[in-house]
């Protein structure tokens, strides 16, 4: 099936792209379930489009529509990593019997940028002493987290006070001395990854006295660890992945599933990339588009 192209009386595929983005950035779910509808109207085999109405159906606790959404996501493109890991988090709420907060208040969206990575300026992890997957599933991707900092540990909590986990204690006694001596942090969630869930810290404010001096240190081996979990969770097809009553048990075909995960060859993860899953739904930027005038 290809996409129904652009009349005089139609808008582009850049401006409806546009007005999807510009609604999940207000964080108006049921507006951007609408328009993402609208979009997959003409668009009905657009991956990216298929993630926003899981985010959005995911945001207002309708779970099986959003593994529904996902699952057809993955389906368009096998590599896709938002979509695999969105099915992993509702997969745990699943098995957990979670539920997604429903609030009156709009969480607002990070600025666009918060997610790359700045050497002295950011970190990148997973939380030590992680709470139980059900509560780590809760947590939407690009949700600022809040710190407490107890003693020599530094306790992360999500935006309704839950405890989350803690900071490693080589890098949380870095950052108590960091805030101790005037500069200013923000936390914000990447998305589960293994038992824990991700995280990047940024630097917001640097005291005049540390201007020229390196904040937070280098990393290689915590991002080395972020990847193997990543590419842990790429092998998984979407056949994989259970939820509610599901029998992981049996393939499609009614026989045992085979054992061994297959690989995508097309599967890879940049280190020095931004997170995909958290920036998505918070990236104002829009590539240009050959098909968008057609």
């Amino acid at each position: 099936m290809t996409d129904t192209p652009a009349t005089a009386s139609q808008p582009t595929k850049r401006q409806m792209l546009a007005s999807t983005l510009e609604v999940a950035l207000e964080g108006d779910w049921e507006r951007s379930l609408e328009v993402n509808d609208t979009f997959l109207e003409r668009f009905p085999r657009d991956a990216e489009a298929l993630n926003r109405k899981g985010h959005a159906l995911l945001e207002l606790g309708r779970l099986q529509e959003s593994w529904d959404a996902y699952s057809e996501s993955l389906n368009v493109d096998p590599a896709n990593m938002i979509a695999r890991r969105n099915l992993q988090r509702l997969e745990m709420l699943g098995n957990a019997d979670a539920t997604i907060p429903q609030g009156s208040d709009v969480v607002p969206s990070p600025r666009a940028g918060v997610f790359i990575e700045e050497i002295g300026k950011t970190w990148v992890d997973e939380l030590a002493r992680p709470a139980d997957e059900a509560i780590l599933a809760v947590v939407s991707p690009g949700e600022q987290l809040t710190v407490e900092i107890q003693g020599t540990t530094v306790v992360v909590l999500s935006r309704t006070g839950e405890r989350l986990g803690e900071l490693e204690e080589r890098i949380g006694r870095r950052l108590i001395d960091l805030v101790n001596a005037g500069n200013r942090y923000e936390f914000y969630a990447l998305g589960m990854s293994g038992h824990s869930l991700r995280f990047i810290l940024r630097e917001v404010f640097r005291e005049q006295s540390h201007q020229g001096v390196t904040g937070l240190p280098r990393q290689n081996r915590a991002i080395s660890e972020l990847m193997r979990e990543r590419e842990i969770l790429s092998r998984r097809e979407e056949a994989d992945f259970t939820f509610g009553d599901e029998d992981d048990d049996l393939a499609d075909d009614g026989e045992e599933a085979d054992d061994e995960p297959v690989a995508d060859d097309d599967d890879e993860d940049e280190p020095d990339a931004i997170d995909e899953d958290a920036a998505s739904y918070v990236d104002k930027a829009i590539a240009d588009d050959p098909e968008d005038d057609m």
